[in-house]
């Protein structure tokens, strides 16, 4: 129920955005299937990479065949061979301006009290010496590490750059992969100065415990990159989002009840498309 109901709202989350890049002339194409589908084939063949969820295309760089393509089908059902370089697919493929890695969570974003959190400059950090770095509680993006080496093993594979888009009620953020892969590498090399690079730059690394609702009392720990508003670009505005509830059973025979967001519509902002058109260029 719980895959069930989190393939749901990825899928929600893609619809809105593909239906947005359609209103800034961008054509949004699905590559890998929501990680929760029971059949997600193609996104599991290889685990040394990770899949994004969608592919952003200019059409005026797009023939008319392959346009064509496009709109008959998305990569969701093509085999990796049918992706490879020099074929068709690949041809297209590669066209691409950059990828999204879809996130959602079900948050009130405008209204979360670390919203507005500013990152500390160095003047700040040397007054006052921090102990511990915390990230606020805000409508931060969150990527975890598992994923981070697999996402970045694509992109360098496919030479398309990836951007992670979470959505919540209100608002959605974007960051591209390339600044967290750079904040991890930052950490790697000056772990003495992990405090201060993380409060100065507003992404941050993490432990975080997860319930599952499949099984009665576990938990999981996964380390986490949690990305503040402050080092983000806000992709835009979340409107008019119908939230229900669903009510399931887990695996466990216990009752447990889901989030649901439905309809609804994303205004994107003027900065969020200019990345997205000029990032292929500048990586």
């Amino acid at each position: 129920m719980d895959f069930e109901q989190r393939f749901r709202t990825s899928r929600w989350a893609e619809d809105l955005l593909i239906a947005a890049f359609n209103k800034h002339e961008l054509l949004a194409i699905r590559l890998g299937l929501s990680e929760t589908s029971a059949d997600n084939l193609i996104r599991d063949a290889d685990t040394r990479y990770k899949v994004p969820d969608l592919l952003i295309f200019d059409p005026a760089r797009l023939s008319p065949k392959e346009k064509e393509s496009l709109e008959q089908t998305d990569f969701t059902r093509r085999t990796p061979d049918a992706l490879a370089p020099g074929t068709a697919g690949g041809q297209t493929l590669r066209k691409a301006l950059c990828a999204i890695e879809v996130e959602f969570s079900p948050y009130k974003a405008a209204e979360m009290k670390g919203r507005d959190w500013k990152r500390k400059s160095p003047d700040e950090l040397a007054r006052r010496p921090r102990k511990q770095a915390k990230p606020p509680v805000a409508p931060n993006i969150w990527i975890k590490d598992e994923d981070l080496a697999p996402l970045h093993r694509w992109q360098e594979m496919m030479g398309i750059p990836i951007v992670v888009c979470h959505l919540f009620d209100q608002e959605a953020f974007a960051v591209t992969l390339a600044d967290v892969v750079g904040l991890s590498r930052k950490l790697s090399r000056r772990p003495a100065a992990a405090i201060a690079i993380q409060l100065s730059t507003g992404i941050f690394r993490k432990t975080q415990t997860y319930d599952r609702v499949d099984a009665q009392g576990a938990r999981e720990h996964k380390d986490v990159f949690v990305v503040t508003p402050a080092a983000a670009v806000r992709a835009g505005i979340v409107r008019d989002v119908r939230v229900e509830s669903q009510l399931g059973l887990s695996a466990s025979k216990k009752y447990v009840a889901h989030v649901l967001f439905t309809g609804g519509r994303i205004e994107f902002d003027e900065e969020f498309v200019k990345l997205v058109r000029e990032l292929r260029g500048s990586s």
